[in-house]
């Protein structure tokens, strides 16, 4: 069995995204804790009150057991204690996945226990298995889950009233209620259908609820965080992952470089087939870029190198797990293929604008800078200038062509730049390719 699967972060260097999801867990068990204790409270004031009043009024509670009240509170006091236990822990054991699942199933059985000692088939407290069900909505991760946790509570309330009905575990009287109903077999299954009935609904009505909720909460993600024309990342959060990543790399002393990258006389472009096109061209370039990066945005997404949109029409690219010499050779095979495709694939937009076919294939290129951690700056902002200035190097040259940033790392307190600027080098052929890395979209 791979045990691996069981949590968030299972290798000892975990990608920002794991890390991500990490904090996205820590986040429902906090949920689960505080929803328990809410629960714990209503249970208590439902216990207190009632003994209250009845006392004030004399009313003879002589039916009620010392197991029933015994009982009931040892179980209140046991969930109260492992709740706490999560409380003041959670922080370590957040990385197990089906940590919610086993509190979430200590909770059906605290629920199950408490019905049996409140009267079984007669009890008020069958409607605590909805709050069960609200709550594995609210942290589950999957859907399915919460179905699954709703017909976990149909089971346990319909084994429940089997064992009372068939005697395996005595049923409990309490006052107010037709005890007879507890060994009256059509009650009992009318019963049971309609606590499952209304707990399933539950559950559906729940699960639709949240899928709305997180569909328009992601949309809104991706309204801030992507740019609406090539729908790559956006400037904001290109810093925001940069600086994440670079105190990754710091921490688990690895591998980090940074592409950016500008297209060649995209002016020049744009006054010739119009703006609308130079958009489209945008599209395209951003298009070839995912589909030649660790990248993809299918069910389940798959993203380890991050692209975004730096500029008008440059491009910026994080490269986790990845030294400068592999590095040239993802920006080296990006600039291939972009001068190899992106003039074609432009063809029938130029045509549909201009309403002609074109005479040539329009030329499309990019100059592009490589910047690493921790070789050429340390520092989020002196990473990109040190990549922004290859790049200029390569654009005030020939154009077309990588240029690899050479800047020393200097010493503590000095800036990056103290000694000049930097130094380049041109990549004139592909250097060695990232390996296993790279999986399938970089072979």
């Amino acid at each position: 069995m791979d045990f691996s699967k069981l949590k968030y972060i299972s290798t000892d260097v975990p990608t920002t995204d794991e890390l991500e999801l990490l904090n996205e867990s820590r986040v429902r068990i906090a949920q689960v804790i505080r929803a328990r204790w809410i629960i714990l409270g209503i249970l208590a004031a439902y216990g207190v009150v009632p003994y209250v009043l009845f006392q004030y009024y004399s009313i003879d509670l002589s039916s009620v057991t010392t197991l029933q009240c015994v009982f009931p509170v040892l179980a209140w006091c046991a969930m109260a204690t492992y709740n706490a236990f999560f409380l003041y822990s959670y922080q370590w054991f957040a990385n197990i996945r089906p940590l919610n699942q086993i509190q979430l199933l200590l909770d059906l059985l605290f629920v199950t226990v408490v019905i049996h000692f409140s009267g079984g088939a007669v009890s008020w407290f069958w409607p605590m298995y909805l709050v069960v069900t609200l709550e594995s909505v609210l942290v589950m991760e999957k859907y399915s889950d919460t179905f699954a946790f709703a017909l976990g509570a149909s089971l346990a309330y319909g084994g429940l009233l089997q064992f009372e009905y068939y005697g395996i575990v005595p049923p409990v009287s309490m006052p107010f209620e037709n005890l007879s109903l507890q060994q009256t077999l059509p009650y009992g299954v009318t019963k049971w259908a309609w606590v499952t009935m209304t707990n399933m609904s539950m559950a559906a009505i729940g699960v639709f609820l949240m899928k709305t909720i997180r569909d328009r909460e992601e949309e809104l993600r991706k309204l801030v965080i992507k740019d609406n024309l090539t729908v790559l990342y956006n400037r904001a959060y290109f810093f925001y992952r940069l600086n994440s990543e670079i105190q990754r790399a710091k921490r688990y002393n690895r591998a980090l470089s940074l592409l950016i990258m500008d297209m060649d006389d995209f002016k020049r472009f744009n006054d010739r087939y119009g703006h609308l096109v130079g958009d489209q061209l945008l599209r395209v370039l951003a298009g070839t870029i995912r589909s030649n990066i660790r990248y993809s945005g299918g069910k389940p997404s798959y993203e380890l190198d991050i692209p975004c949109r730096y500029g008008g029409d440059e491009f910026a690219i994080i490269l986790p797990e990845t030294n400068t010499a592999q590095a040239a050779g993802v920006a080296e095979r990006l600039r291939k293929e972009i001068n190899l495709k992106c003039g074609h694939e432009m063809m029938a937009p130029i045509q549909a604008a201009t309403g002609s076919h074109p005479m040539e294939i329009p030329t499309v290129t990019v100059s592009v800078g490589v910047a690493s951690f921790p070789e050429h700056a340390s520092m989020t902002e002196a990473l990109v200038k040190a990549a922004d200035d290859a790049m200029y190097v390569s654009k005030r040259s020939e154009k077309n062509k990588v240029v690899i940033s050479e800047t020393p790392t200097p010493p503590p307190g000095t800036s990056p730049l103290a000694e000049g600027g930097p130094r380049v080098s041109t990549v004139r052929e592909k250097p060695p390719f990232r390996p296993e890395m790279a999986g399938g979209l970089h072979g």
